[in-house]
């Protein structure tokens, strides 16, 4: 059930995380969302999300770093994480794969291709 699992969005533009939010929410996903690394890593650990959708240029902590900061934790080593970028470039997506990011989509968002990816690292 797709009730029964959390996608955790992280990303310092507040539109963006509402809007994704309501776009996913309508297609079935039960949301949360954090403004920022600081606010996702506080979430990652009280929440306990079955993904995390993140931004990678976020103030302070990027994408990449807060990826990276989570996998140090034994219980989210292997928490599916999808990259989500205004930046459509080979280095960083190579590089979002080469560390062990689920996807790496750019904005904007097309909810379906988001939706497929989810449905496809949690197991729907």
């Amino acid at each position: 059930m797709l009730k029964d699992k959390l996608v955790l969005l992280v990303d310092d533009e507040p539109g963006m995380l509402v809007a994704t939010k309501a776009g996913l929410t309508e297609r079935g996903f039960k949301v949360e969302a954090a403004e920022g690394a600081e606010q996702a890593m506080t979430a990652i650990k009280s929440l306990n999300p079955s993904i995390v959708v993140s931004d990678l240029v976020m103030p302070g902590t990027n994408g990449f770093e807060l990826f990276q900061e989570v996998r140090k934790q034994a219980d989210f080593k292997s928490l599916p994480f999808v990259f989500l970028t205004g930046i459509d470039d080979y280095y960083a997506r190579k590089f979002g794969k080469e560390i062990g990011g689920a996807a790496y989509i750019t904005k904007p968002v097309d909810l379906d291709e988001l939706e497929q990816i989810i449905k496809e690292k949690i197991g729907e």
